[in-house]
């Protein structure tokens, strides 16, 4: 069976909406269109108040804007097949393996880059946290943009002899 068959119905991705993560949005988006998948886009919005607070009303009228915006970009990239969750959560990791739960989700991407922590991300471990609490397939993709990684300066060194 392998990946084949009935496994992938659901997918789901995360994203903070930056350039780099959205990469991982386009990724996982090509990867549920070969599967006729349902794709969630998930974005993790940290609350500043208490929700009781006036200022914590605003941040759900805040969130409620994120999610018409993230709804419509999440149909961009999936068409009926996309849909959109905000959720409005202290911690990223903890945030999305709920989603992954409550929305029975089969295989969720996330990006190793541009998401909450930004070059932490990875060994600030919000994948790392993720893989060892969700039920579910992970996929990291790599969303390093060649002008953020470390090898940079020595690949165009290299790659400049050339010329």
């Amino acid at each position: 069976m392998g990946m084949h068959g009935n496994a992938i119905r659901r997918v789901m991705v995360g994203t903070d909406r930056s350039e780099t993560a959205d990469q991982a949005v386009h990724w996982a988006a090509r990867f549920a269109d070969r599967y006729d998948a349902e794709l969630f886009v998930v974005q993790v919005v940290a609350p500043q108040y208490p929700s009781t607070t006036e200022f914590g009303a605003a941040e759900q009228t805040r969130a409620a804007t994120a999610n018409n915006d993230l709804a419509h970009f999440a149909r961009q990239v999936a068409g009926e097949r996309g849909h959109a969750l905000v959720v409005l959560d202290a911690d990223p990791a903890l945030a999305i393996v709920r989603a992954v739960e409550q929305e029975a989700i089969d295989v969720l991407v996330v990006g190793n880059f541009g998401m909450a922590g930004r070059k932490e991300f990875l060994l600030g471990n919000i994948p790392n946290r993720i893989s060892h609490s969700a039920h579910c397939t992970v996929i990291i993709v790599n969303t390093l943009r060649s002008t953020d990684a470390p090898v940079s300066d020595s690949v165009r060194a290299h790659r400049s002899k050339g010329d």
